[in-house]
């Protein structure tokens, strides 16, 4: 997948990739909890304000599924998830 696709998927016009992978990897590795009340290095953490965190319930074989799709596409399995919604959101399914 084209570096440009990926951003178009994502909707992260302006933000490189390899941005969203260093915030992705930082999220991955970071629980959001401790940073409560902590005041975070924007350098760091420049997530835009358009951003929300959610938690959602996938089945394991689901998980796993779009883990290796992610890592035959060269991202993130979050990243994953954000341009799978995207392209609903950009070409909804009619029922």
């Amino acid at each position: 997948m084209s570096e440009t696709r990926k951003q178009e998927a994502t909707g992260w016009r302006g933000v490189t990739q390899e941005r969203i992978e260093e915030l992705a990897a930082y999220y991955d590795q970071t629980d959001t909890v401790d940073l409560e009340g902590e005041e975070v290095d924007p350098g760091v953490v420049d997530i835009p304000t358009e951003m929300e965190q959610v938690s959602i319930r996938l089945p394991r074989e689901d998980l796993d599924l779009l883990k290796r799709r992610a890592e035959r596409a060269g991202v993130g399995y979050t990243t994953m998830i954000r341009m799978i919604v995207r392209a609903h959101l950009d070409n909804p399914l009619t029922y």
